[in-house]
């Protein structure tokens, strides 16, 4: 499997993708890539970012996204796992969870919760500590009008994210 210099992994829909501590089975009609960004420009500070969506990633995106959420359709889904340093576990913003978010009901969905707003659309931001790792969980739903039928997309690339 192909990685860049920065650590990040390109696989098909079917495989599975393992990058500092983090694995991904990519479900059929996905696609994931795990990548280290460095942190203050130091290799040896950086920590996983995970992206997945149901359309192709583009080589240059944000964080939370960008270059990415603007290309959803109304039936695509992009979700985002950050990982933040240690000293951010088990603070007020990152408190810690016994499981991972395997699934995020609909209500929880609404454009307020987007990092960038954009016509028709609704996220969630999830902040936790699991396994005394710091994470942001970020989703956004192509479209808020259906997003009772989309969680089921951000539910099953949930479940296919383990924390090694």
């Amino acid at each position: 499997m192909p990685v860049d210099p920065i650590g990040t992994q390109v696989p098909a829909s079917g495989n599975t993708i393992r990058l500092s501590g983090l694995a991904v089975a990519v479900p059929s009609g996905w696609e994931a890539r795990i990548s280290r960004k460095p942190s203050d420009e130091k290799v040896e500070n950086s920590y996983a970012v995970v992206h997945a969506a149901t359309i192709p990633l583009p080589m240059n995106r944000g964080d939370y996204g960008s270059n990415v959420v603007e290309r959803l359709a109304a039936t695509d889904v992009f979700v985002s796992l950050i990982e933040f340093g240690p000293e951010a576990a088990n603070t007020a913003l990152f408190p810690t969870t016994e499981r991972f978010p395997g699934s995020i009901p609909a209500s929880q969905f609404h454009p307020s919760q987007l990092q960038r707003t954009l016509p028709g659309q609704a996220g969630k931001q999830v902040f936790f500590t699991y396994s005394g790792r710091p994470f942001c969980l970020y989703a956004v739903l192509g479209s808020f009008a259906i997003r009772n039928q989309l969680v089921s997309r951000v539910d099953e690339i949930l479940g296919a994210f383990t924390v090694e």
